[in-house]
């Protein structure tokens, strides 16, 4: 071993003992806090609720950082050197033995240059294989030296090396220009666009993890929500985040934005063109509108008891005037209905004979009046009460319900292709849908407002208990009645701030990083918008690869429901992609109809391969040369026959794997929207023809050909 490796794996070993000696220290004080003795109070409680979330969190970070500990160096034109590293690691004495790679002493690691070296003499890349140090690479700096040739010859040493299945890091390889897209400000939306292989998505990702770090403090109470095309996608990328330290994130696809909904089937193209144009959210307010039917006339219902009661036409208006202009439809329910209640009241109080002034006389005929099934029912009838999931279900399977919302907003054509039988699954271009109803309704569970007043009562009565038992003791001085039923009850919160957001609806993040972005819809883009309201997102995408006919055409026109200050970035450079696979998914993506994008690869490889074979020998040519090569694989289908294709596959050998199982196979069989994100040592495009033409210029093929990090085959399918 030379003597910089030496040096080199001197520091790591040392950085793995700390490491180890700080787990075991998390370890103890976790234990500790634990056992803790407590006064009972219910401050005291919460406090050791608190410092135990941070030790946990800690303890996470500490075991996701055992990855590639330490990554890099920076020797300072001062004569003084810092080690670059997953978490930051000080020794006994409290001397930094590792930066972390997120800490604002880190960042010349990144941003230095040759014409600007902000004070580095020496940048050191420390390449390594589990604990063992196996190359470093030294930059210096003020000289010559090309950066973009070091950081691709880095990233090259990545790249090629074997796939894991889950996405890998960048963090010791990030480009200047990378990084300052990591760095930019909390309170905007970034955009960043880039073709494949640029690094765009785990730009995104490493971009949540040093907002994370950096403003914990704004971001702890509110969260970070990151939005991926597919469940194989969030699949893909979930170790990235906490082999960066961070685990507080929730991630989601589109098709689990609204509680409840894991939407992953898709419509037709054209049902999804229509699904996802901005005006179906006047469809779904049109739709809500329609549940709101108070009659232009008096109303006499009869009541259980044979007795009738009536309100007129102008004291139904009056009620309908009493609702404020812009609440939402179930928060407006309870005021009409209040009024209209009150109005009955008062007419049966005339009808016996009473004062219907009287608010004691009222009150007393309007409890009644609640109670009676016809009431019930007339009331209802003009404030039809229904839920999201109802309103939209309805509005995609009743053509007449339809043919209302939509007149004059949608042509009857477009209506007509909406409907579908009743027990359809949900779509990723219904949860939009679901998220404007939700929107336009306002909360109305009954059930849950049953549940709620009866746990109002029990609580009532468990503080009661409490308290008196305090007293018997003489403890209720020191001892908090409520944090002793928490505790005795085992109801104490300590659900994490990505726990509370993921089923709740109308959560506002801190941050939103949104990656594949092109593929979203306006109507997507108005529903996520209502989770962005600080207005701070990562936006990444490449507008080339949009296979969605309502996705983003335009990064303006798709964030104007989010607002706020736009900052676009664009990536060029490839450091995943051959010059050769480059070239050939250029030229399908021309022959498809799109136009060629702009993308600089910095690696040469093998040059593409191309056959023919019959859908019965296909298996065996796949896996003829995936044995004759290290890495992982796929094979990317046509929508069409893709089931057919993962079934002969399959049954062929175990080595392929499918669906939620896929990235688990040696060989991943997938659509082409699934692999949106993924990298494979090698992939397999079968019937390439297909694939080309199921999506708009030709996106899927192109998406398709960009996977593979060194091998690309391209196979047609010939007749049996």
């Amino acid at each position: 071993m030379n003597g910089a490796l030496q040096e080199e794996q001197s520091h790591v070993d040392a950085c793995y003992r700390l490491l180890g000696d700080l787990e075991t220290s998390l370890d103890s004080r976790i234990e500790a806090t634990v056992r803790a003795p407590s006064t009972g109070t219910g401050q005291d409680l919460r406090e050791r609720d608190a410092l135990l979330e941070v030790l946990l969190q800690q303890r996470r970070a500490a075991r996701a950082a055992h990855a590639r500990l330490c990554f890099g160096r920076i020797d300072l034109a001062d004569g003084t050197s810092h080690h670059i590293g997953r978490i930051g690691l000080r020794s006994a004495d409290g001397e930094p033995l590792l930066l972390d790679w997120r800490a604002p002493q880190a960042a010349p690691f990144y941003q230095a240059t040759a014409a600007s070296p902000l004070g580095v003499a020496r940048r050191r890349r420390i390449i390594t294989r589990g604990r063992a140090v196996t190359h470093v690479d030294d930059e210096v700096l003020g000289t010559t030296s090309s950066l973009v040739a070091l950081a691709g010859d880095a990233a090259s040493r990545s790249v090629e090396a074997p796939r894991e299945g889950r996405m890998g890091d960048i963090v010791a390889t990030i480009a200047a220009d990378q990084d300052a897209i990591i760095r930019s400000p909390l309170g905007q939306v970034t955009v960043v666009e880039g073709g494949p292989g640029t690094g765009k998505t785990v730009v995104a990702l490493h971009r949540a993890a040093w907002l994370l770090y950096t403003y914990r403090e704004r971001l702890a109470k509110d969260g970070v929500l990151i939005i991926g095309p597919s469940a194989t996608f969030l699949h893909y990328i979930e170790q990235v985040l906490p082999s960066l330290g961070e685990t507080d994130v929730v991630l989601l696809t589109p098709g689990q934005l609204f509680p409840g909904i894991d939407a992953r089937e898709q419509d037709e193209p054209d049902v999804s063109r229509i699904k996802g144009d901005i005006r179906m959210a006047s469809v779904v307010a049109r739709a809500v509108d329609s549940r709101i039917r108070i009659p232009g006339h008096d109303v006499t219902i009869e009541l259980e008891d044979g007795s009738r009661v009536s309100v007129t036409a102008r004291q139904l208006q009056q009620a309908r005037a009493s609702v404020p202009r812009r609440a939402a439809f179930h928060a407006g329910r309870d005021p009409f209905l209040t009024s209209v209640l009150g109005y009955l009241g008062a007419d049966r109080a005339r009808a016996l004979r009473e004062d219907p002034r009287d608010a004691h006389v009222r009150a007393g005929h309007v409890a009644d009046l609640v109670e009676d099934p016809g009431v019930r029912r007339a009331l209802n009838l003009m404030w039809l009460p229904t839920t999201p999931e109802q309103l939209i279900r309805r509005l995609l399977t009743d053509p007449g319900f339809l043919a209302i919302a939509a007149a004059g907003v949608l042509r009857p054509g477009e209506q007509a292709r909406l409907i579908r039988p009743l027990d359809s699954a949900w779509t990723v271009d219904d949860v939009p849908l679901l998220d404007e109803a939700a929107e336009r309704l306002g909360p109305w569970d009954p059930a849950a407002a049953d549940a709620d007043a009866r746990h109002r009562r029990e609580r009532a009565q468990e503080l009661q208990q409490a308290q008196a038992a305090l007293a018997d003791t003489g403890a209720a001085g020191w001892i908090d009645a409520a944090g002793l039923i928490d505790r005795m009850a085992g109801r104490a919160d300590v659900s994490t701030v990505a726990e509370r957001a993921w089923g709740d609806r109308t959560w506002v993040f801190g941050h939103i990083v949104v990656d594949e972005a092109q593929e979203l819809s306006r109507m997507a883009w108005h529903c996520l918008a209502r989770r962005a309201g600080r207005r701070s997102m990562t936006v990444v995408g490449d507008l080339q690869q949009a296979s969605h006919p309502a996705g983003a055409r335009d990064w303006a026109q798709a964030l104007e429901p989010v607002g706020g200050r736009i900052d676009l970035h664009r990536l060029t450079v490839t450091y995943r992609i051959t010059r050769q696979v480059a070239d050939e998914a250029t030229r399908l993506l021309i022959a498809a109809g799109g136009s060629a994008p702009v993308l600089s690869p910095v690696r040469d490889g093998d040059p593409v391969e191309h056959s023919a074979c019959r859908s019965g020998a296909l298996a065996a040519l796949i896996l003829q040369s995936w044995q004759a090569r290290e890495g992982r694989a796929a094979v990317i289908v046509p929508d069409a026959t893709g089931s057919a294709i993962a079934d002969l596959l399959c049954q062929a050998s175990d080595a392929f794997g499918r669906g939620d199982a896929a990235l688990d196979a040696p060989i991943a069989v997938l659509a082409a929207r699934q692999s949106k994100g993924l990298e494979f040592d090698e992939v397999f495009i079968v019937d390439p023809r297909a694939i080309a033409s199921q999506a708009r210029l030709g996106s899927d093929i192109y998406v398709a050909a960009t996977r593979p990090t060194r091998w690309l085959h391209v196979i047609t399918l010939v007749d049996d």
